[in-house]
């Protein structure tokens, strides 16, 4: 009972936290689920990728009722995302834990840097 009530609160937070920042549940999920609830990053990995299916869906449907979706791109960046997920779902699987955590840990540090640095990114696209 306990272990459902701390996920409950790890999928609120991850919903919560992916919706407003728009970094995506797993993020969130990920670490709290391995570090707190004590599942193995490889589960953690999968559970999260099965949770931000419905996540997704519902962030998409909320920011597409507030016309914030550009659908041709959405479908540009989904199209090469479905075709090579499994692939890196099968990589993944393939690594042993501690080298799906590090390559886990690079992941986040370079989201935080991109997260900092999006200011002085912005600048710098294309008009």
């Amino acid at each position: 009972m306990k272990d459902t009530v701390i996920a409950l609160g790890v999928g609120l937070a991850a919903g919560m936290l992916g919706g407003l920042a728009g970094v995506g549940g797993g993020v969130v999920m990920i670490p709290l689920m391995v570090g707190v609830l004590g599942v193995t990053q490889h589960r953690a990995h999968g559970t999260s990728l099965m949770a931000l299916v419905f996540t997704g869906l519902s962030g998409a449907i909320t920011y597409s009722m507030r016309g914030s979706v550009d659908v041709a791109a959405a479908l540009s960046l989904a199209v090469p995302a479905v075709a090579t997920a499994g692939l890196g779902a099968r990589y993944a699987h393939a690594l042993p834990e501690w080298q799906l955590k590090r390559a886990f840990g690079v992941f986040l540090t370079v989201v935080i840097v991109l997260l900092v640095a999006k200011p002085w990114l912005v600048g710098l696209a294309a008009p």
